[in-house]
């Protein structure tokens, strides 16, 4: 059987994934983007559709701080650090699935980190309970059940700044119906290479023995999985001789960044497994991290071993069912937002026109949110429309609508009208680079105008066209080069909407939004 990666494509990092009655579900981290936390299903692990997100109720939790750090790690490199829903975890006990997680927001310094995990009995419903809190200091839970049902928590435990974390992976047990703990949390691993960088831990038991498997060395060229394990869940675990299972660093491959990732079974008996990675193409990649899926081979007694993930791969493997379809969600799962929306600012019709109220702030803004719904861009060949209207409204209604790639509020390009000078303009920003380059163009009146961002593989070109054209106009264009960094996040486009006025009486009027 032929097998395409990544299966998961574009701002799709920190896959987990779990086979319950002949599917399997998959989730990851979705950062300071509400919905939060998408879960994808899938029958044959090529076609994926994603069916809900587990934080989908603005009164879940608080993304409203889930800020962006941006900090050196050496010369010509500085990271960009985006807060939020980090690193995920998917588990199914007893009928019931669990998300367990991280919110976390940092001050510069510190990273201040929430702890919790949200269930569901019925996971097509997308209908995800409140979470449940627990006290862990520290980022990436995993969640295991063992023979007997008790609870355990492995995360990733920091005891210094966000710029030095000092990591290790500690284990707590826990009361499942209340997060309360039921044990100390203890140590259990410094990781493979011993660095204080241990992250991404799960814990799987194999033939009456626990595997430990963590990522280790960050998220970019040196990422990797490696792998431990013990007769006792408490440990002491035995680092595998043969460390790094994955890792692509010196390799030559276009798959690069790998790590950070998940071990799971199929009906036959299969092991597989799940990580991030890159596609590199040039010092390109601008889609970010995805998800790559690779053939495990798990000997009885033995280690795991995994095959590097390629673009595309042959595997011997029957399906445990014939039927491949998953029924697409009959409401809107994909939409996304900045934060912590105010969901009344917007209005969705049955004949696809989208209302947005427009806010003071923009896409620049470091925390709260602005008014802006988008989707994920999956495809590196791709194309974002919308029609704008365009009343003949008094030019002093300061308003500024359009469609925008986003990435972070370090990062984004937009195409535009501004109703106050009734001009057509494009902004690219990208902070790492200097100040935004601005275009603008005065417009004749006009009643509506189409809007365009073209994506390449190489740009993003931001284009219009209204009646007195019959041509795509290019007003900017962005590099994905320049929007390609050490980065946790991908592009979303979108549309948006925003306002030097507080009144509430600014509604920019979409028509046709779609990601072809």
């Amino acid at each position: 059987m032929k097998f395409v990666n990544p299966i998961i494509p574009g701002f799709a990092p920190d896959p987990s994934v779990v086979f319950v009655e002949g599917t399997f579900f998959l989730v990851n981290s979705s950062f300071h983007i509400f919905p939060g936390l998408p879960i994808y299903a899938s029958k044959d692990l090529n076609t994926w559709t994603q069916i809900g997100n587990a934080i989908n109720r603005t009164n879940q939790l608080d993304l409203d701080q889930a800020n962006i750090d941006g900090f050196p790690l050496g010369p010509g490199k500085t990271l960009i650090a985006a807060q939020g829903l980090l690193a995920p975890t998917i588990r199914w006990h007893k009928g019931i699935f669990y998300v367990i997680c991280t919110n976390s927001r940092s001050d510069g310094k510190n990273l201040h980190m929430k702890n919790f995990y949200v269930s569901t009995e019925n996971i097509w419903l997308d209908e995800w309970s409140d979470p449940i809190w627990f006290d862990f200091q520290g980022i990436d839970p995993s969640l295991f059940f063992d023979d007997n049902d008790r609870a355990y928590i492995q995360g990733s435990w920091r005891a210094g700044p966000v710029y030095d974390p000092q990591c290790t992976i500690r284990q707590l047990e826990i009361d499942i119906k209340t997060g309360n703990a039921l044990s100390e949390t203890k140590e259990i691993w410094k990781g493979f290479a011993q660095k204080q960088d241990a992250e991404g831990p799960h814990i799987y038991k194999k033939d009456g023995i626990y595997y430990l498997i963590a990522a280790e060395a960050g998220t970019f060229e040196h990422h990797m999985i490696t792998v431990a394990r013990s007769s006792n869940i408490w440990g002491p675990y035995e680092s595998h001789e043969e460390n790094p299972i994955l890792c692509a660093f010196e390799k030559q491959v276009e798959v690069q960044h790998t790590g950070h990732g998940d071990i799971f079974q199929d009906g036959n008996g299969g092991w597989w497994a799940v990580a991030l990675g890159v596609r590199n193409r040039g010092g390109r990649y601008p889609l970010g991290r995805e998800t790559f899926l690779m053939p495990v081979s798990w000997p009885e007694g033995g280690w795991p071993t995994m095959e590097h993930p390629t673009l595309a791969f042959e595997h011997q493997w029957s399906m445990s069912s014939a039927d491949v379809e998953i029924s697409v969600p009959q409401k809107q799962v994909k939409n996304v937002f900045i934060r912590n929306c105010d969901l009344s600012h917007y209005d969705f019709t049955k004949d696809g026109t989208i209302k947005i109220q427009a806010t003071l702030k923009d896409l620049s803004t470091p925390t709260g949110t602005a008014s802006f719904v988008g989707q994920r861009q999956k495809s590196l060949s791709s194309r974002a429309a919308a029609t704008l209207q365009v009343p003949n409204v008094n030019t002093s209604t300061n308003m500024k609508a359009g469609l925008a790639m986003y990435k972070e509020n370090y990062r984004h390009c937009e195409i535009y009208y501004d109703f106050g000078t009734s001009s057509i303009c494009s902004t690219i920003v990208n902070k790492l680079k200097g100040e935004p380059v601005n275009v603008r163009r005065d417009l004749k009146a006009v009643g509506k105008i189409d809007l365009q961002i073209k994506c390449t593989p190489d740009s993003y070109e931001l284009q219009y066209m209204t009646d007195a054209e019959d041509e795509w106009i290019l007003m900017g264009e962005a590099s994905t080069l320049d929007m390609t960094a050490y980065d946790f996040t991908g592009p979303l486009l979108g549309i948006f909407a925003t306002s030097s006025e507080e009144q509430g009486n600014c509604i920019a009027t979409f028509e046709n939004f779609k990601i072809i």
